[in-house]
């Protein structure tokens, strides 16, 4: 069983989710604000760390229970249990003999807070907000770094991970996924009649597991379809670094 954590946060990702290049001598804030959101940093990254819950549920399939890259009303495989639509869960897929579902939430006592910080003060909920996010993308990251070292001891490899509403993948898939892993009652992860996952800070994902190493191609800049609005890149940044 895979326990996630959460050791420290990101400043680079908080910087950026905020719309800031970095907090190196070029940042395009003052000094004396610098110094400022620091500080609020500091606090809101306390309270994230102190009071995120991390819960985790995952399973792992063989590939033919996986009906990837299917189109709506296609002739899906009597043994597949769940269908993801779109060309980019293909291809992560093509050539593993197994495929990793996760969902992953930092808990109901952080969604609380949230709330609470939106009532109080909304510069403070803003920054609380961006922490954690950034937590959250810890803890997904930690979940598949521990994965990832016990496949190799038995010389299998994971793919980089695959969320909905990526690429081509539709945020549609988000209810099946989730009631397949019972997220629910496993990790107490609801879905709205909007599709936003509840308690906010959660995510799912999709990973591929091969016996050979696969080049970890569908990140990046070039395939989202977010490209030609994109605020990160017209400060010159990325949001997948």
């Amino acid at each position: 069983m895979i326990i996630p954590e959460i050791k420290k946060l990101n400043r680079k990702d908080i910087f950026r989710y905020l719309g800031l290049q970095s907090h190196s001598p070029g940042m395009d804030i003052r000094e004396v604000e610098k110094l400022r959101l620091e500080a609020q940093i500091d606090r809101c990254e306390k309270l994230v760390l102190e009071n995120a819950r991390v819960r985790c549920v995952y399973q792992i399939l063989p590939e033919e229970k996986i009906a990837a890259g299917f189109s709506s009303g296609a002739d899906i495989p009597d043994d597949a249990v769940i269908v993801f639509e779109g060309r980019d869960i293909r291809k992560l897929l093509d050539g593993c003999t197994e495929a990793v579902l996760m969902a992953l939430t930092l808990g109901s006592e952080l969604e609380r807070i949230l709330m609470q910080e939106e009532v109080r003060d909304m510069s403070d909920a803003l920054v609380l907000d961006v922490c954690a996010s950034a937590a959250v993308e810890e803890a997904a990251d930690d979940f598949e770094r521990k994965l990832s070292d016990l496949l190799r001891k038995e010389g299998r490899y994971l793919t980089n991970r695959y969320s909905p509403g990526y690429g081509d993948l539709p945020l549609s898939c988000q209810r099946p996924l989730l009631e397949l892993l019972n997220a629910q009652r496993a990790a107490g992860i609801t879905l709205t009649s909007s599709g936003l996952m509840v308690p906010r800070k959660s995510v799912t994902a999709i990973m591929g597991i091969s016996g050979n190493m696969k080049e970890k191609t569908l990140g990046g800049c070039g395939r989202c379809p977010l490209l030609s609005k994109c605020s990160y890149r017209s400060h010159g940044m990325r949001c997948y670094e």
